[in-house]
Parts: structure tokens; C-alpha cells; sequence
């Protein structure tokens, strides 16, 4: 079984916390990374930058918008993710109540509908990209697919199939092109669990940790020159045509890993 650990956490304790507490966090985050690795349980992992970062894009009637900052205003915002490999939910909830910020924000539990390839998880486990990247490409964006999923219920057997199949597509392609580092489709959001952890006690919830009008349903995680071609890449994802894809830049960890 595969989940992937949503790390939603507010921005703005963050930008309270003095110098040396930002350093111990990050640290506490890389002993948990490596441990994790150790572990054999991970798979792709990555932190966002802030949402003031964010572009959100649509595509209406072929015509393509992009609006600066994050497709929904929330209390606590997507820092970033793990995704992770274990025998049952319970061990899932056991590893996402290990995240540094179960504790001051909550953890995401959601199950990833289709399994990471062998390729994408060996690249996962030397942070490096799938196949070749693309020459010029200097930077990694997370593309992060928002829609309505009550859209999908509505829909026949061959619209859907229509659809994945134009997903199937567009990952092919990206992969050729060398853009592609790594990509699932998340179960629904009413099968999510949300993790915290407060005075040393686990809580889990039933359902996201927060109800908004378009749910996560998937990413991409892509190598691009700058991000006017991110912007490029979310425009072609279908989801863009009737919900919306955030972009998002990959902050540089590695001096904690």
C-alpha cells in the first residue's frame, strides 16, 4: 500500500520562529527523511516553498488564466510531502505522526490510487530525476491537481476513460521530453485521514483536514527552465480545464539530508 503524507502547517508560525528554531525544525526534518530512507518505507518526498510562491492556472474555452498565490485560502497551508510504502493504514498514521509538524499542524493521509514505477521510485531514493532531464531545465516545480471531484461521479465510463487516457498522454510525453521526476493520482478525499499530535497524544480523523470546493487529486512533480514553463506544463494537464492546477517551487533541502 502506498499513502502520501500531506504536510499542511501555518506560514505564519513559521515566520515567528527565531533563527535557531527554524534550524532545529529543518534538522528534525532531515533525521526524519534519512530515517525514513533507511527505513525502506519512502518513496518521493520534496518541501514547497510558500504559497506567496504559488500560481494557480485554468484553461477556459482553450483561453489560459494564471492568478498568483494558492487555489484556496486555508488556516494551514501544504509545505510539502512524503510518499510512503507500509502494510496497513495504521502504519501509515504511525509514520505521518513522526513529521515534525504533526505537532503544530496536521498530516494528510491519503491512499495514491495508482503505484509509484520502479523507475520513479529509484529515482525517488537518490532525489534524482526519472530518465534523462531536459538539458536547460534548472529548477523543480510540484504541479498540484485541484478539482471538484463530484465532477467524476457525473461522468460515463467513456468520458472518464477519455480523460485518463489524455492523462496517460501527457505523462508519456513528459517523460520523453525529460521534464518528468515523479507523479500519482490520490484516492478521494473523503478516504483521507488527518494526523496530529498534541502533548505527545496521536488524534485521527476521518476526511481532509479541511473542506475547500476542489480537492488534491494528483501531482506531477516536473523539472522546467523557469516557471513561465511550469505554467506551460499545468495549462496541458486536463484538470486544468475544469478545476485548476497549483504550481509550486521545490525548496532546496539538501543541506539536511
Amino acid at each position: 500500500m502506498e499513502y502520501m503524507l500531506l504536510i499542511q502547517a501555518s506560514e505564519r508560525r513559521f515566520a515567528t520562529l527565531g533563527q535557531k528554531e527554524m534550524g532545529a525544525n529543518m534538522e528534525a526534518y532531515g533525521t526524519f527523511t534519512k530515517e525514513l530512507f533507511q527505513s525502506g518505507r519512502a518513496g518521493d518526498c520534496a518541501a514547497l516553498e510558500p504559497t506567496k510562491s504559488a500560481t494557480t492556472v485554468r484553461v477556459r474555452n482553450d483561453q489560459r488564466s494564471v492568478s498568483d498565490g494558492p487555489y484556496a485560502e486555508t488556516r494551514e497551508q501544504l509545505g510539502g510531502y512524503y510518499v510512503v510504502k507500509v502494510e496497513t493504514p495504521d502504519e501509515a498514521y504511525a509514520i505521518a505522526a513522526k513529521i515534525p509538524d504533526a505537532t503544530g499542524g496536521a498530516i494528510e493521509v491519503r491512499p495514491v490510487r495508482n503505484m509509484v514505477t520502479p523507475e520513479q521510485g529509484s529515482a525517488a531514493k537518490s532525489h534524482a530525476p526519472v530518465g534523462k532531464k531536459a538539458a536547460d531545465a534548472t529548477k523543480e516545480y510540484l504541479l498540484l491537481i485541484c478539482e471538484d471531484e463530484a465532477n467524476w461521479a457525473k461522468m460515463t465510463p467513456a468520458e472518464a476513460g477519455k480523460i485518463m487516457a489524455e492523462y496517460n498522454a501527457f505523462s508519456a510525453e513528459i517523460k520523453t521530453s525529460g521534464h518528468f521526476v515523479a507523479g500519482a493520482q490520490l484516492g478521494p478525499a473523503a478516504a483521507g485521514k488527518a494526523v496530529r499530535v498534541k502533548n505527545g497524544a496521536r488524534s485521527v480523523t476521518d476526511g481532509p483536514y479541511a473542506e475547500t470546493r476542489e480537492q488534491l487529486g494528483g501531482y506531477y512533480r516536473v523539472w522546467a527552465r523557469d516557471l513561465d514553463e511550469a505554467i506551460a506544463l499545468a495549462a496541458r494537464i486536463p484538470a486544468a480545464r475544469t478545476g485548476c492546477v497549483e504550481v509550486r517551487p521545490l525548496m532546496d533541502t539538501s543541506a539536511y539530508v
